[in-house]
C-alpha cells in the first residue's frame, strides 16, 4: 500500500474522531448538578439571581445552580430539573432552586405566584419529588400540578395527573391526598383544607368557581360561605 493511501486512510481517521467528539460533547455538558436547572424557555420580563447575589443573563440554555433565585414580572420561564422534571413559572412568581440531597430535600421553594410542574415519574426507592411553600410541604412520585401562593403566604395545590400530598407547616399536621381533578387550600400555621373539585359542576351553571374574580374566594371576608379555589391555567411561558 502506498504512502498516498495511508494519509488518506489516517486523515480519514481523524475525520471520524472529530465527529464523534462532537457528538459526544453536548451530551457531556448536558450532566447537570444536583439541585441545577436549565432555562428552557423565557418570555417577557424574568430576572435570575446567582446564590452570590449576582445577576445571572435570563437566556435561553442558562444554566442555574442551586440557591438560585427566579424572579417573573410580565414575564414567564420553562424550567428543566437536574432529574427532568419541568417547572413553568408563570408571572409575577417568586422560587429559588434547591439541592434534594440537603436541607429539607426540596427541589424548589416558591414563595409567591404560580407555577406549573410536570415531576419526573419516581420508581422503586428513588426519593419523591418535594417543594416548600410559606405554609405547605407538597410531595409526588410523578405527576402534573399547579402550586399559587398568594401575598397573604397561602398556598392552593390543584391536581392535573397523578396524586399529589400536602402537609402544613405547623407541628402535626395531616397529610392530604389530593386526586386529579381536585384542589386544597393552605393558610400559614393552619392544616390542610380537605380537597373540593376544581370545577364542581352543573350547579353553577357550568361557570368556572376560580380565583379569577376579584371578590371571590380568599379575598372574601372570613363569613363568607363561598370557598376559594385557584386558577387553572396550564400552558407554556406567556
Amino acid at each position: 500500500m502506498t504512502s498516498t493511501k495511508w494519509m488518506l486512510i489516517a486523515l480519514m481517521m481523524v475525520g471520524v474522531l472529530i465527529v464523534t467528539a462532537a457528538q459526544t460533547a453536548p451530551q457531556q455538558q448536558a450532566v447537570l448538578a444536583v439541585g441545577s436547572a436549565v432555562v428552557t424557555e423565557v418570555k417577557g420580563e424574568v430576572t435570575f439571581t446567582s446564590p452570590q447575589g449576582a445577576s445571572v443573563n435570563a437566556l435561553r440554555g442558562t444554566t442555574l445552580t442551586p440557591e438560585s433565585k427566579i424572579e417573573t414580572a410580565k414575564g414567564s420561564v420553562l424550567l428543566e430539573l437536574q432529574d427532568g422534571s419541568q417547572v413553568l413559572v408563570k408571572g409575577h412568581s417568586s422560587v429559588v432552586l434547591k439541592a434534594p440531597n440537603e436541607g429539607k430535600g426540596f427541589f424548589l421553594e416558591q414563595f409567591l405566584g404560580q407555577i406549573i410542574v410536570k415531576a419526573q415519574k419516581r420508581m422503586g426507592e428513588t426519593p419523591s419529588f418535594r417543594m416548600g411553600t410559606p405554609s405547605a410541604v407538597i410531595t409526588v412520585r410523578g405527576t402534573r400540578f399547579l402550586v399559587e401562593v398568594n401575598k397573604k403566604h397561602k398556598t392552593y395545590v390543584n391536581v392535573f395527573e397523578g396524586v399529589v400530598e400536602v402537609e402544613g407547616l405547623m407541628p402535626g399536621s395531616p397529610h392530604i391526598l389530593i386526586k386529579p381533578g381536585f384542589f386544597s387550600g393552605v393558610d400559614p400555621d393552619r392544616v390542610p383544607e380537605q380537597p373540593r373539585e376544581t370545577n364542581p359542576g352543573e350547579g353553577n351553571g357550568g361557570k368556572d368557581t376560580g380565583r379569577e374574580g376579584q371578590n371571590s374566594g380568599a379575598e372574601r371576608s372570613s363569613g363568607d360561605q363561598q370557598k376559594s379555589q385557584p386558577k387553572q391555567s396550564e400552558g407554556k411561558p406567556d
